[in-house]
């Protein structure tokens, strides 16, 4: 996730990283319902979560899942907990 572009970008600040501290952290179940391929398309246009994401991303590829949903936690926690609780039933 970390390359040098991203970095370029969060040093003229147009994005952002979080302390560990400010992350709320969270363990997802392994649901094809929650998968990142899914759900990636929906929330990136979200100006707050995106900016913790490189502008560019390779072609055919996603966020590292573990780091998706902490961020997705992090800035829209409700969401995320109503995706869960949709995915259990």
């Amino acid at each position: 996730m970390l390359n040098k572009d991203f970095l370029k970008e969060v040093l003229t600040e147009e994005k952002s990283l979080l302390r560990l501290n400010q992350i709320s952290w969270v363990n997802v179940p392994l649901f094809d319902e929650l998968s990142v391929i899914r759900l990636w398309p929906m929330v990136r246009s979200d100006e707050d979560f995106s900016k913790c994401f490189p502008t560019k991303m390779p072609k055919n590829r996603v966020p590292d899942r573990d780091y998706f949903f902490n961020i997705l936690n992090t800035f829209q926690p409700s969401y995320l907990q109503q995706l869960i609780e949709h995915a259990n039933k």
